[in-house]
């Protein structure tokens, strides 16, 4: 007998939470060991320091400071700069979320320490990691979002607007439910405004 796979469930979502602040601080030995190996780009000549490199990716993303603000001993901001944006498009950034997140199936404990500095980081770097700012609001991250989450697209929304779009059929072939049709038209109109307005998001915030 031939079993056809189930389909794949989407993983569960969590309420949107902001990370306790913390204050910079070098990455310990034990962080440095769960962070390294998720590290790895496929792409790129890695920097001669890569621990130093991240210890001033995590500096710069706790502080409101430009690049050119680097202290010298980790190395040149566009080093940093260069790791930073590699890791988001390799979507290695995203692997550092889910690690972060309150899965108890992925949460990685010497991560979780970490979690404020790895939130901001991604912040730094939302506009080249695809897919990325749906993720963060999925895993409940609203530390790594570059606006209020009423600011950004609503990500549930294509799956409200096709509920709707079958009632409006069902309604439609039911001609005593026509009159609601209007109440539809009108709730559609709303959702569709909560979808937020295009803004000048901040990642220095």
């Amino acid at each position: 007998m031939f079993l056809y796979p189930r389909p794949m469930q989407p993983p569960p979502s969590f309420p949107l939470r902001s990370t306790r602040p913390t204050p910079w601080r070098p990455l310990s030995d034990a962080e440095w060991e769960a962070l390294a190996p998720l590290l790895r780009s496929p792409t790129g000549r890695p920097p001669r320091d890569l621990r130093a490199t991240w210890d001033g990716i995590f500096w710069i993303a706790c502080s409101t400071l430009p690049w050119r603000a680097l202290p010298e001993r980790f190395g040149r901001p566009d080093s940093a700069h260069r790791a930073l944006r590699r890791a988001a498009a390799a979507r290695l950034l995203h692997r550092l979320l889910v690690r972060i997140s309150p899965h108890p199936l992925v949460a990685d404990g010497p991560l979780q320490a970490i979690g404020f500095f790895i939130a901001r980081a991604f912040r730094r770097a939302f506009r080249i990691a695809p897919g990325g700012l749906r993720l963060a609001h999925h895993l409940g991250l609203a530390t790594a979002l570059p606006a209020h989450p009423r600011l950004l697209p609503d990500w549930g929304l294509s799956e409200r607007l096709a509920a709707i779009a079958q009632q409006w059929h069902r309604a439609w072939l039911d001609r005593r439910a026509r009159p609601q049709l209007v109440e539809m038209h009108l709730l559609t109109w709303l959702m569709e405004r909560a979808a937020g307005t295009p803004r000048r998001w901040t990642t220095t915030g």
